[in-house]
């Protein structure tokens, strides 16, 4: 893994200034609450007295009430009787009055005005009214989809929700309790829990378990190290903006995607944070303006000018990488006392997958000379406490009285199904025929309970209606114990007695059961059979076997005729049989109308591979990519020549800058106290400038002059939208007779395309990929280009995003679907970090993680002995050192490189 420990760059700098979106932000101070009460609930959905904002009195709650409800709780009411002829409609006071001022606010609304606005109130008479006429119809599904959506709506934390509709729910509620069947709910659970629209869009804003955990346990005045492993997607890389308002952070991560990300969001909320990348001491830490203390002010615009950096009293994070993480530690401490310090390492196993690794001496380094007294592992993937044998009393040894903290979760609110490469999802239950193998993956699963999160909830619901009502497990799984009140039913608890009934089956069951399952599997992805690979629709006139088309033959036209044998003169039309393991991987031809709802990640270490099968997939003709190679030839040799002036320009820039530094002298106080200053009376003295001053000014301008004539020579390219996935005339072509809804296309404008073609050191291919929608995450010299596809990929506006394997861990851009590449070569470890790339979104909508290798697929089921990151985590997050040699650690004397080599080879 090529891990970049250098400076930021302006384009990065730039990048971070720019603001979360709104609902982010509600996230981010819903957080920063959460340190202060962990049992924080904020919901910004609007009751009527919220939204009409007016002053509550239970007069004026019982006047909306009858003006704006009544009429359709009263149909209500009437319903519920013939269910109930003892039911009583609700009390209030009937004449209630308001004061003139609020009569003419509340007659500006009007019922369908409100309902348009999404009032809560509305939004309970709505699912009211659907389990009445599911009550009437007797729909099973219906009444326990609207009784338990009402329970959840019910509990939200809605401000002045009017207290009859509280009274109204919850009565009706009790009536038909005694009608609910949990084993009802857990059938229908796709619908009633993971597909339920209104359970997500109106829920309360909260702190996942484990960001209630970790909150509590650093207000603790003891050292401790806490080993934080919560899923993917789940907040672990926000929390330290909460821990900052009780500690000061030093945040570590070996992917600087993941500090910038976590910068972007701490600016948001006005954190003062710090950089450190790439430094060789503390002399390199920069402060962002937010930190900033003593500076000097720009007299013009009266914004900051320069910051003194080696001034950090206001820094609340500083964001590191591994390499800079010592001088961070040194700078922090110049400021504070090292307990009132978290070290929050992210991600702390990236590269111990190696066996060995530049980075791994500075790991050790950093671990050997740490002198924070409280450290945060946060991954995904963290070694257990129990597998941390050395490391754990290294810690206790260099820290005496501190405390190890193991914060576990397992939150799952998710499906975000695997599929193989044959479109089938896997699941456990697939994996196997012999019931001593399929405990053994019941039993790893269940020690590794974040792989829930891919089990798909519609075939965990399957295999438990027909494993528990044909009653092919033991007693002990019955629903009751497992299930007590609606509460314990939600997707992770499901997903968790899935695994309990698998370890629970009949063992002389189990191929029966299997049986049945091979013979219902469906595949999730289905094959276009309706085109070939270059678009030519495809007419099945008769079928006599797997991949045999043959013309039908006229009724009749061979009557009494002789006996033939018809086989020898078969027709065959231009349709073969695909190749088993192809399913869905046509991405920008005939399989792309099933990449939905949201962006694709293709992983693979052959990005260049991957790039070149999209374009040549595409069925470009020929004299389109002339054109196309003929305007990007044209544009490079024009980038070239823009290169090399704007080169020339910046050093310039540079030179004038640095005489304008040594014509000033330092500042004092935050403000310069010496200097030339073109802000004096005398301005006629002050706009001399020197003869070399004037040469430089003039050649900067030419320049200048010059870099602007060949932006405008820059020839603009577009693609046909026959060619861009997805788009209207592409899905005409290759999905005419299928069902294409929801197929997600791209949405570059012309000037990011011509922003990229501006580019210097840009694969012609990649330019051919971006105007299909296409983007390449990878290790680039060209910073601009990352920034670019970062960018359009955190606004959603590409289509698919190739990204070398540098980008498994923490790229938290918003993918609905994902591929594994053939030539991935994964730990089990990476490859869950893989899988959390997708569905990171808020929202519930159609996820699927596509492997292109069955093996990869059986590593993740699978339990591993001798893990390369429980080693390497045990020798190099350790002070004394530590060989792994014939199933046990060695401590060994501290010798040379050359040394160890040596003794190693013995």
């Amino acid at each position: 893994m090529d891990l970049q420990q250098r400076k930021l760059k302006k384009s990065e700098w730039d990048s971070i200034e720019i603001s979360v979106s709104q609902h982010e932000m509600d996230v981010l101070y819903m957080i920063i609450k959460g340190y202060q009460d962990v049992n924080v609930k904020i919901n910004n959905h609007n009751s009527i007295f919220t939204f009409l904002k007016i002053e509550y009195s239970e007069k004026i709650e019982d006047y909306v009430f009858i003006r704006f409800l009544l009429e359709r709780v009263t149909k209500i009411e009437k319903t519920l009787k013939t269910f109930h002829a003892s039911y009583e409609a609700i009390k209030m006071d009937s004449n209630a009055k308001v004061n003139s001022a609020d009569k003419i606010r509340l007659e500006r609304f009007d019922e369908n005005t409100l309902k348009k606005n999404n009032i809560y109130e509305f939004i309970l008479l709505d699912h009211i009214e659907a389990l009445l006429r599911g009550l009437e119809k007797s729909d099973k599904k219906m009444i326990h989809l609207h009784y338990y959506t009402l329970y959840k709506l019910i509990k939200n934390n809605i401000l002045r929700l009017n207290r009859h509709m509280i009274e109204l729910t919850n009565r009706i509620l009790h009536l038909f309790e005694e009608r609910i069947n949990f084993a009802h709910i857990i059938q229908y659970a796709v619908e009633i829990i993971e597909k339920n629209e209104s359970l997500l869009k109106y829920g309360d804003l909260t702190l996942y378990e484990h960001q209630k955990e970790i909150f509590t346990v650093c207000k603790s005045i003891r050292p401790k190290l806490v080993l934080y492993m919560a899923p993917t997607g789940t907040g672990k890389t926000l929390t330290p903006i909460a821990l900052s308002e009780g500690k000061k952070i030093i945040f570590v991560c070996a992917a600087r995607h993941v500090g910038l990300a976590l910068a972007k969001a701490a600016i948001s909320v006005k954190k003062k944070i710090a950089f450190a990348f790439g430094c060789s001491s503390a002399d390199d830490i920069r402060l962002h303006y937010f930190a900033a203390k003593v500076f000097t002010r720009n007299k013009r615009t009266g914004g900051i000018g320069k910051v003194d950096n080696s001034v950090g009293d206001n820094v609340e994070i500083i964001i590191c990488d591994i390499r800079s993480y010592l001088p961070a530690m040194y700078y922090m401490l110049a400021f504070f006392p090292a307990e009132d310090i978290i070290m929050y390492w992210d991600e702390p196993t990236i590269t111990l997958d190696y066996d060995d690794h530049d980075i791994h001496k500075t790991i050790r380094k950093n671990w050997q000379e740490n002198q924070i007294p409280n450290i945060v592992l946060s991954s995904a993937t963290l070694p257990k406490q129990n597998e941390l044998t050395e490391t754990i009393p290294d810690f206790l040894i260099k820290f005496p009285g501190a405390e190890v903290c193991n914060i576990v979760s397992h939150d799952c609110k998710k499906s975000i199904p695997i599929v193989n490469k044959d479109g089938f999802v896997v699941l456990p239950h697939y994996l196997s025929d012999n019931y001593s193998e399929i405990l053994k993956v019941a039993k790893h699963c269940s020690e590794y309970l974040t792989l829930m999160r891919y089990f798909d909830l519609k075939e965990v619901v399957e295999f438990i209606h027909y494993v528990y009502f044909n009653k092919y497990c033991n007693a002990r799984t019955n629903l009751d114990r497992h299930f007590e009140t609606l509460d314990d039913i939600n997707m992770k608890n499901i997903k968790v007695y899935y695994l309990t009934l698998l370890k629970n089956i009949l063992p002389e069951k189990w191929s029966e059961i299997f049986e049945y399952f091979k013979i219902m599997r469906k595949p999730r992805i289905l094959e276009n059979n309706k085109v070939d690979t270059k678009g030519n629709k495809i007419t099945k006139v008769k079928s006599i076997g797997p991949g045999v088309i043959v013309e039908s033959v006229k009724p009749n036209s061979l009557s009494g005729a002789p006996l033939i044998r018809l086989a020898s003169e078969q027709i065959t039309s231009i349709r073969t049989e695909e190749p088993k393991g192809t399913s869905g991987v046509y991405v920008s031809t005939k399989d792309a109308y099933t990449l939905t709802d949201g962006p694709t990640i293709f992983i693979s270490d052959d990005v260049e591979k991957i790039a070149k099968f999209c374009i040549q997939q595409a069925n470009i003709p020929a004299i389109v990519m002339e054109d196309l190679s003929k305007k990007i030839e044209y544009n490079n040799a024009i980038n070239e020549r823009l290169s090399v002036l704007e080169s020339e320009s910046e050093l310039i820039k540079e030179q004038n800058e640095q005489q304008a530094k040594n014509s000033v002298s330092t500042f004092h106080n935050g403000s310069t106290i010496s200097g030339r200053n073109k802000g004096n009376k005398d301005t006629k003295k002050a706009s001399r400038d020197t003869p070399e001053e004037m040469e430089s000014h003039g050649k900067l301008n030419r320049l200048t002059q010059e870099i602007t004539s060949l932006r405008i020579m820059i020839k603009s390219a577009t693609l046909n939208d026959t060619f861009i996935p997805n788009n209207k005339l592409h899905l005409e072509k290759w999905t005419k007779d299928i069902d294409s809804k929801g197929a997600f296309t791209s949405n570059i404008d012309e000037q990011t395309v011509c922003d990229i073609m501006a580019l210097n050191g840009i694969e012609n291919s990649w330019k051919v990929l971006l105007m299909m929608g296409i983007g390449v995450f990878i290790n680039h010299e060209n910073i601009a280009y990352t920034e670019i596809m970062k960018k359009l990929a955190d606004e959603q506006k590409l289509y698919m995003i190739i990204a070398s394997s540098d980008y498994i861990y923490g790229t938290n851009y918003q993918f609905c679907h994902g591929f594994l590449s053939k030539d991935l070569n994964l730990t089990q470890e990476k490859i869950i970090q893989a899988m959390g790339r997708i569905g990171r979104n808020n929202i519930q909508q159609t996820y699927t993680v596509r492997f292109r290798d069955d093996e990869q697929i059986s590593k993740l089921f699978t339990s591993e002995t001798e893990k390369p990151e429980i080693i390497n985590m045990n020798r190099l997050f350790n002070s004394k050192n530590v060989i792994w040699r014939e199933n046990e650690y060695l401590e060994v004397p501290e010798v040379d490189e050359k040394t160890v080599e040596v003794v190693e080879e013995v």
